[in-house]
Order: C-alpha cells, then sequence, then structure tokens
C-alpha cells in the first residue's frame, strides 16, 4: 500500500484486509479486500496458451481454410436476450481449436491439431444431459450424464464450481480449473462424469461441454446444470 498524499486522502493498495481506491470523482473508497478472479495459476496459464496458439493458427490459416470457418460458424444458431445470431469463423476457430489444444495439454486429446473446417453443420449433436446421483457407494457428490447419439466419437468435459446455498439457482462462474474431468465416447454411446467428496446439501453447478475426438473439430452447445450434492450409500 502507498499514500499519496500527507493527510491520506488519497491512496492505493491494501493494508489489513482492506483495499484503497478511488471512483471517477476522485474520492477515496476502501472496500474488503479479495481473491483475484484471473489467477496465474497454471491451468489459466495453459489456458491462455491454448487460446494464444489457436489465435496464431488463424493468421497462418490460408484463405480457402478461413472461409470454410466462416461457412461452419454460419450453421451455428445461438439464442441470446435479443433472438438468435451468429458469431464469425475467426470467433469459432479460435474457440474450437483452443479448446482441443487445451485439452491436449491435459492428455485428453489426440495429438494431431488441424485447421480444417468441419463438414458437418451446426453443432456437436449431444442429448440427454442430465443431473443423476454419483456412482457409489459411499461418496457424498454430483454428477451429470450424456448421450452421443451421432457417428463421431467425442470427449465430453466439465468442471465444477464451489458448494453454494442451495437456495441459488444461478451461477455465471468463475468455474474451477482443477476440478476439470473428461470422460471419453465412442459413439454412439452414453456416459456420464461425477464429482464425490463433496458437502452434502449444498448446491453445486456444472458445465459440461463436448468435443469431437478428432479434427476436424466440432464442440456441443454449453450445458450449465445445477445439483444439491447427495450422499450414495
Amino acid at each position: 500500500m502507498r499514500f499519496q498524499s500527507q493527510v491520506y486522502v488519497i491512496a492505493r493498495g491494501s493494508v489489513g484486509g482492506v483495499t484503497y481506491t478511488a471512483n471517477q470523482f476522485h474520492q477515496l473508497i476502501a472496500r474488503a479486500r479479495t481473491a483475484p478472479v484471473n489467477p496465474k495459476t497454471t491451468r489459466q496459464t495453459e489456458i491462455r496458451s491454448a487460446f494464444s496458439g489457436a489465435a496464431e493458427l488463424w493468421k497462418q490459416a490460408t484463405d480457402v481454410v478461413r472461409l470454410g470457418w466462416n461457412d461452419y460458424a454460419s450453421t451455428l444458431i445461438f439464442e441470446g436476450p435479443l433472438g438468435q445470431y451468429t458469431v464469425p469463423g475467426r470467433q469459432v476457430f479460435i474457440g474450437n481449436l483452443g479448446t482441443a489444444i487445451y485439452l491436449q495439454s491435459r492428455v485428453a486429446a489426440p495429438v494431431a491439431i488441424l485447421d480444417t473446417a468441419p463438414v458437418l453443420p451446426g453443432f456437436l449433436d449431444i442429448e440427454n444431459v442430465t443431473t443423476q446421483a454419483p456412482a457409489g457407494p459411499a461418496v457424498t457428490g454430483v454428477a451429470m450424464s450424456f448421450t452421443q447419439n451421432g457417428s463421431e466419437n467425442a470427449i465430453g468435459f466439465c468442471q465444477r464450481s464451489v458448494g453454494w446455498n442451495p437456495t441459488r439457482n444461478r451461477f455465471k462462474g468463475p468455474f474451477l480449473t482443477e476440478t476439470l474431468d473428461f470422460a471419453s465416447v465412442v459413439a454412439p454411446a452414453s456416459g456420464f462424469i461425477d464429482f464425490v467428496g463433496l458437502e452434502a446439501g449444498l448446491a453445486y453447478f456444472m458445465n459440461p461441454r463436448f468435443i469431437t475426438a478428432q479434427a476436424p473439430f466440432r464442440m456441443s452447445a454449453l450445458f450449465n446444470l445445477r445439483m444439491i450434492a447427495v450422499v450414495v450409500v
């Protein structure tokens, strides 16, 4: 912490659990110190590196490759507060390739990372993404199950939140990167991912998503699940 005047009307930094800052009117504001939401953990560094690598691949991509991804992106329909919308091919390319590169770093994806656009249109079709009790016995936790009815082998991956008061119904993140877990799916098949060792009665949120196990990489829509941790005897 440092004081910027002798009467302490301007201060910046933290001391004793209190952080000092100022608003646009230069009024001194004190608030409780909080942990950073974007820490430089090993996993966060891996994620940033993966998406930086994907962005570099886009820069190196040929016009044909970019056109292919733009065409593919036009088949992905997102829902927003103002209705349906699409995003540019660059955004889809970096999202899909960045995810594949990151999963590769977690030993969950094939080594070969190609930049060819998917031939099949739309999101990877995953169905029946629901919550269920974790595999027992003698565990406490949450789990999610899913069905892959298509012809493409896929990788399911999911993170969970910390435990919340069971009255909480919404959660946008951040999710815990250290909880990332995977499930390989040889289509057509069903599978599940569970998180155990949790506190019974608390609400946990999960954000499962799926990506094809081989390039070109298609991804599913992002799912958001909520479940109260249960005891399996």
